[in-house]
């Protein structure tokens, strides 16, 4: 009988589920008991820390050493498998058509490096660190975690772990990818983990609409709350938190900050000094929490009296932080900023009560004084106002917002002005190919 060719016995174990872990596995434990290490002495440097100072001069571990030790443990390929490969839509364009090809698995594809993948999944930072700028590989690699974690580590009990940070994600594919969890983990943990990631994600309203409507996708929420409540295990964590001040966090989110919610109402300090209540009740308004430091807020703010033309009786709430009033007007000055302006107190209280994570925040209130729209100023902004001034919308130039989204991912933002928020792509992933090592 002839000799099995190295690649297809590794193959055939591979599906077998019975691949050799050999040295591989002890050296992502070891690596990953190094991490536990840091953290354990980083968290000891801050209970003896006494003063602020102290405090700040500790620093967390960046994790870019263990990214590429750990990366180094489980990044070997242990075989091939027969995938049909779809092409994206400019390669069908050019012809491209939908094909089987021989695609190569990875060690972290195995159950036993599911702990390795949480933890990439939870630093991203430091995983695109091991690749340098090469943004090809990032996106190949970043692809390809997610995939193992769709073919295996769904069901692991360590997917649990990662829950929290997937939660931060706009894509449909990571929604999907946690109801799979939720349905086919038998871990309660795990579970219960999916359920509130379900939950937060829904929110957005890209999410919402894989859903196929807005009351759909509320019932869905107030669904997996109660189940993220009923299954999970006492003293359960999400992220950092406990289970329980998630829970809480979100039924505030559902009850206030929500479409079809009122939002609670807020007291700012205008440019003369003067304080104001907001929302004004019968009236349509758009309180917006920006930053003169990101471009994208500044651009809508000095550009107020253009949605005044473009929306008449619109009340604008431009909302920043500023310790000082007398420097806060003479920033807006230098700015160019004659229209009106609020400042939030140091505190940042108003900010803290509408659950601020990202700048520019836009939140539209219609005369009912109910949530029309709640996020980023994108096209769905643009979209909730056009539909309330449909009927009294004066013909003339459209203004768009700014920070329009390209396609139907996340919103794309000039350089140099991110959102400091979760971000992330609805868009079909590659199919997991062959990576040089050498682009």
């Amino acid at each position: 009988m002839p000799v099995m060719k190295k690649t297809a016995l590794l193959t055939i174990l591979a599906l077998l589920g019975i691949t050799s872990a050999g040295a591989a596995e002890p050296e992502m434990r070891a690596a990953l008991a190094k991490w536990e290490q840091q953290m354990t002495e980083y968290r000891a440097a801050l209970q003896v820390a006494n003063t602020d100072e102290q405090r700040a001069a500790v620093r967390v571990p960046d994790g870019r050493d263990m990214a590429a030790e750990l990366w180094r443990s489980v990044n070997r390929k242990v075989g091939e498998r027969e995938e049909l490969v779809r092409p994206t839509a400019q390669e069908r364009m050019n012809g491209a058509v939908d094909e089987r090809k021989m695609v190569s698995i990875y060690e972290f594809e195995q159950p036993w490096a599911a702990p390795a993948v949480v933890w990439f999944l939870n630093h991203p930072d430091a995983f695109a660190q091991v690749f340098g700028n090469r943004q090809r590989q990032i996106s190949f690699y970043a692809n390809a975690l997610l995939e193992s974690v769709n073919r295996v580590h769904f069901s692991s009990p360590y997917i649990a772990d990662a829950c929290a940070k997937l939660s931060e994600s706009q894509s449909v594919r990571v929604y999907e990818l946690l109801q799979k969890i939720y349905i086919r983990n038998q871990d309660l943990t795990a579970r219960a983990g999916a359920a509130m990631a379900m939950c937060i994600m829904l929110t957005n309203p890209t999410i919402q609409g894989a859903e196929g409507s807005a009351a759909m996708a509320r019932s869905k929420q107030l669904y997996f709350l109660r189940q993220a409540a009923r299954i999970s295990p006492e003293d359960t964590m999400f992220g950092t938190r406990s289970m329980n001040d998630a829970i809480l966090e979100m039924t505030y989110v559902l009850r206030n900050l929500s479409v079809g919610s009122i939002p609670p109402q807020l007291t700012v300090k205008g440019m003369d000094g003067n304080e104001t209540t907001f929302p004004v009740q019968g009236r349509a308004n758009l309180i917006f929490f920006w930053s003169p430091a990101e471009q994208v807020g500044l651009n809508v703010v000095t550009k107020q009296h253009l949605l005044a033309q473009q929306f008449p009786g619109l009340v604008f709430c431009p909302i920043t932080v500023h310790a000082n009033h007398g420097e806060w007007l003479m920033e807006l000055r230098q700015l160019g900023i004659v229209g009106n302006c609020f400042m939030d107190n140091e505190q940042n209280s108003n900010g803290k009560a509408y659950r601020i994570t990202q700048l520019p925040t836009a939140v539209l209130v219609g005369p009912d004084s109910r949530i029309l729209f709640i996020g980023y100023p994108n096209l769905g902004l643009q979209t909730a106002l056009d539909n309330l001034y449909a009927s009294q919308r004066e013909r003339g130039a459209r203004v768009a917002v700014e920070g329009t989204p390209g396609g139907e991912d996340a919103p794309t933002i000039q350089p140099g002005s991110q959102p400091t928020g979760p971000s992330g792509s609805q868009s079909a992933p590659p199919a997991l190919r062959d990576m040089p090592d050498d682009l």
